[in-house]
């Protein structure tokens, strides 16, 4: 058979569900006929692209390869839809291209995607740490495009006028000094980290410290803030000594002397979301891009 776009994104579908059954449900076709599709494209490509397990299914060394690539040609083919309409339109590209969002690992991921989409505009960013004034210059037309984001329990500001693109949800970790009793464990539970000190995330960075404190009311108790508007390097610092416990996003960099922990059952995760104004000028090439395509490394370790 011949392989085209819409087979690699089959294998996507199949990689990103873990399973053929989920992946035919997310793709709206019956599981036998998945199937027999995928096995049609297994053949196409030489050799099983996935390993059937009782659980689902994991890729073999051959389907690691391939959805590598898939990834990687469906993004620039995306790219080339994008930028051909904007020729065929003649859109001429705006002298700037404003960017605003909180201080998160999503910021840089977007600004890389729309620099590469629009490379001749120069692109200006705006770093929020409130998710209304966030939202509020993509409304006033301050920015084109705001990164957000949103925490559990903590309701988000109204979204009126803008067009809202979900970029995913990552769990939380624990920050703890590498030589903390409980930083070889891959988990911990919330509870057992009552005594401990806490860095308070700044009070305005999304809701955060309020969605942290109603975790920790919910696992039976209040946690000790001791130490507040800390920036980065200082968080870093008093984490590694010991000091007190924080909370990082999953993508965080490496930090020497730090372990991050999963969190038992996942309480505090963070779910970062895109918006535009619906007349915004980026609005077109927006629309046509599939920012879902889009991830942040794991760095943590």
């Amino acid at each position: 058979m011949d392989l085209g776009m819409r087979h690699l994104r089959t294998v996507l579908a199949v990689a990103e569900a873990g399973s053929i059954s989920r992946a035919a449900s997310a793709l709206k076709i019956a599981q036998p006929g998945l199937t027999a599709q995928l096995r049609r494209i297994e053949a196409g490509f030489g050799g099983p692209l996935f390993e059937r397990r009782p659980g689902g299914v994991a890729p073999t060394e051959l389907g690691a390869h391939v959805i590598l690539r898939a990834r990687q040609l469906i993004s620039e083919f995306e790219e080339l839809v994008v930028t051909t309409k904007m020729l065929a339109h003649e859109i001429e590209p705006a002298a700037e291209l404003k960017l605003g969002g909180a201080d998160s690992p999503w910021m840089p991921v977007v600004a890389a995607a729309l620099r590469r989409l629009l490379p001749d505009r120069e692109q200006i960013t705006y770093v929020e740490e409130r998710t209304d004034a966030v939202l509020e210059m993509a409304r006033t037309g301050k920015v084109d495009i705001a990164v957000f984001d949103e925490f559990p329990e903590v309701p988000t500001p109204t979204t009126e006028g803008l067009v809202i693109r979900d970029l995913g949800v990552e769990p939380m970790r624990i920050g703890l000094a590498a030589d903390h009793p409980s930083a070889g464990w891959d988990s911990v539970d919330l509870a057992a980290l009552a005594y401990e000190s806490w860095i308070a995330p700044p009070e305005s960075a999304c809701g955060l410290r309020l969605s942290l404190r109603l975790a920790c009311e919910r696992a039976g108790f209040t946690p000790r803030f001791r130490h507040f508007g800390a920036n980065r390097p200082t968080v870093e610092t008093i984490v590694a000594s010991g000091h007190a416990v924080g909370v990082f996003h999953h993508s965080t960099r490496r930090m020497p002397g730090i372990r991050l922990v999963r969190l038992v059952g996942e309480p505090l995760w963070c779910r970062t979301k895109i918006a535009w104004p619906t007349e915004s000028l980026i609005a077109q090439v927006a629309e046509a891009f599939d920012f879902r395509r889009l991830t942040v490394p794991a760095l943590t370790g």
